[in-house]
């Protein structure tokens, strides 16, 4: 499903030719395409109902990497971010993060709500994810977030992200986030054992990336998260969602998955499991 905003008019577009439009590819870092910011306007927006991940009965809203993520991570610069891979790096997919980006940057803040609200009311559902790919571009666009949320009391939203001084500013300035809206600081581990650098000055919820081969930092969080452990097959439509229930101060563990060397740990772990 996607939504077309054209001549005044926001609609909701379920059959049909979608009709794309020409942007200019650039080369970004690391030497990756990336869509350039100045190409032509989108009257596009993506959102989708779940994911391998999520599950169903969860909205998805993502935007590229290229554009939106904290670069001076370890998890882009070592091109272990799981955006570089899979499904996300397929065309389509590339094509409606991208979209969704120039939606943002070439509309009102009135037509961009509206367009949200009516993927919200069309899914019904009570759970929005905010960036399974990308992050949070600007303070503009995380007032944005804020203002969807207070909008839609029912429902839970939650997003990782890296922007910590957006969110952090957001907070110095209006105090608390909505209840419904929970924001968690991802907290990943650098090359050399390291944690990459984390204002969290107002206690928010965090994730920490468990590498491969050190489970035992897991034991320091108060959350595993059960769809990165794998001796448990969970999505976040079938778990108990620790992630948008986390309060001030708690924490998840998402161990390392779906690499070379975890796919070989789960392997051999099902393999074990069969014996049983």
């Amino acid at each position: 499903m996607y939504i077309k905003a054209e001549n005044g008019k926001v609609e909701i577009i379920t059959t049909g030719k979608q009709e794309r439009d020409s942007y200019n590819v650039v080369i970004g870092q690391n030497n990756k395409k990336a869509v350039a910011l100045d190409s032509v306007t989108s009257v596009v927006l993506h959102v989708v109902d779940g994911n391998s991940k999520t599950g169903e009965q969860v909205v998805n809203f993502n935007f590229p990497i290229e554009f939106t993520c904290d670069h001076r991570c370890e998890c882009y610069k070592k091109g272990i971010c799981y955006a570089e891979g899979g499904c996300y790096t397929f065309p389509n997919n590339q094509a409606s993060y991208s979209e969704n980006l120039n939606f943002f940057m070439t509309h009102s803040d009135e037509e961009f709500l509206t367009a949200l609200q009516l993927a919200l009311d069309y899914y019904g559902f009570e759970l929005w994810r905010y960036f399974t790919c990308g992050d949070i571009l600007n303070n503009r666009f995380f007032r944005l977030m804020v203002e969807f949320a207070k909008r839609n009391p029912a429902v839970r939203f939650w997003s990782y992200t890296k922007k910590y001084e957006i969110v952090n500013r957001w907070i110095d300035e209006n105090g608390d986030l909505p209840e419904n809206l929970v924001i968690i600081f991802s907290h990943w581990m650098n090359e050399d054992g390291s944690y990459f650098e984390m204002n969290n000055r107002h206690n928010l919820p965090t994730s920490e990336f468990i590498p491969f081969g050190k489970e035992e930092l897991a034991e320091k969080v108060t959350h595993i998260c059960p769809c990165s452990d794998p001796t448990v097959k969970a999505t976040c439509a079938t778990c108990d969602h620790p992630c948008y229930k986390l309060q001030k101060g708690e924490s998840m563990a998402l161990l390392e998955h779906s690499t070379k060397a975890t796919k070989e740990r789960d392997k051999a772990l099902k393999a074990a499991k069969e014996k049983l």
